[in-house]
């Protein structure tokens, strides 16, 4: 495979890592937060947003299994961070900080593909009767994930020459957080409506 072939392969991985941080920057705005957001949501559409939570996190573990998938299945190339290790090993570009991030991300896909496989991607019968937890981590499991990405996109870049990119924040016009200020005006003002009458 040639450099500029990598380069391409990687530019698509990492738009794939970007709409991961995009969903998953998402999903902490509306529910990690705090009360006063909780509160908000609560008084706006409790059963859409416990709906969209449920929907957000199995979303972001798929895509998370996704990116740390094989590097190829039933003949096909997956865009994977290991077809990405192959492709650099190929060019005698894999360090040893892209396979320590590497290994930081499957580290954290062990403990989620369990519930990918049982829950999200299949109804396994037993574990759908039983209702017991899988796949049960910390946030610092989440953050040590991200923090592994980072790494893992910035050393990838610098061997693809492409450069590192910072995307842990995704916010543009009409995102999440211009969601949440009108929702938050919406409330406030139906509030004062309410005392008003009383």
């Amino acid at each position: 495979m040639s450099t500029t072939d990598l380069k391409n392969t990687f530019l698509a991985f990492r738009d794939q890592c970007i709409w991961l941080r995009t969903c998953f920057n998402t999903f902490t705005a509306l529910y990690e937060s705090g009360d006063a957001t909780d509160q908000v949501l609560t008084r706006t559409a409790p059963l859409f947003f416990h709906d969209l939570n449920l929907i957000l996190v199995d979303y972001c573990l798929l895509q998370i299994c996704k990116l740390t998938d094989p590097p190829r299945s039933v003949g096909r190339d997956n865009l994977t961070v290991k077809h990405i290790n192959e492709l650099l090993k190929a060019q005698n570009k894999l360090t040893p900080a892209i396979s320590a991030a590497s290994d930081g991300l499957a580290q954290y896909r062990n403990l989620i593909n369990d519930s990918r496989n049982r829950l999200i991607s299949h109804a396994d019968k037993r574990a759908v009767l039983t209702g017991l937890p899988i796949g049960a981590h910390s946030k610092d499991e989440v953050d040590a994930f991200f923090a592994n990405l980072y790494k893992y996109i910035d050393a990838v870049g610098e061997a693809a020459g492409v450069g590192p990119l910072d995307f842990r924040t995704t916010a543009g016009t009409g995102d999440v957080i211009d969601l949440l200020r009108q929702l938050r005006g919406l409330t406030s003002s139906c509030t004062g409506r309410a005392d008003a009458r009383l």
